[in-house]
């Protein structure tokens, strides 16, 4: 598949879906660009792009750790975060009780509002499937979008939650 990209009245491309996530990892593009598959006859924002998926959120697991780490970037919307609550709810069935969870929100930018119940639903999967510990990364303290205050409600009371400002910081809290 061919894609191009306007931006700015320019159009640019081609690009295979590789090119193109490369192009977004690099900032390049932002997932709200539009782009076309069809050699211009219609466009959507990349985001919608198939194989592109959202580039707000990923969700991983490192099963040997037994850790769940969903990572943020960009301006995550209440869409992103509520597949990220669905890709949560797949991921968990793979994880034993007892997992830790990190949450980065090094490359985030924004959090809409309308996020937080979406961010209540997953904190609430995994404290019923047994999280042990959740690591937040949030570099900027001030920016903390209530997170603190959502697991107090969210998750029950023997769950360690620790924030830092940076990914080295976290690692060594997971290894304890």
């Amino acid at each position: 598949m061919q894609i191009y990209v306007s931006k700015g009245g320019q159009r640019y491309g081609p690009y295979s879906i590789e090119e193109l996530k490369e192009q977004l990892d690099s900032n390049v593009f932002t997932p709200e660009d539009f782009a076309s598959c069809d050699d211009s006859r219609s466009w959507i924002r990349i985001s919608a792009v198939p194989g592109i998926g959202s580039t707000a959120f990923t969700v991983e697991i490192d099963r040997a750790k037994n850790l769940l780490v969903i990572r943020y970037r960009g301006c995550a919307g209440a869409s992103d975060v509520e597949r990220c609550a669905e890709e949560v709810r797949v991921a968990l069935p793979k994880m034993r009780s007892g997992f830790q969870l990190l949450a980065d929100f090094t490359e985030l930018e924004s959090m809409d509002v309308t996020c937080m119940p979406h961010i209540g639903n997953i904190m609430e999967l995994c404290d019923e499937k047994g999280v042990s510990a959740v690591v937040r990364i949030i570099p900027d303290p001030k920016r903390d979008i209530g997170l603190q205050i959502m697991s107090y409600f969210h998750y029950s009371g023997g769950v360690n939650i620790v924030t830092c400002e940076n990914l080295s910081d976290a690692t060594k809290i997971l290894s304890q």
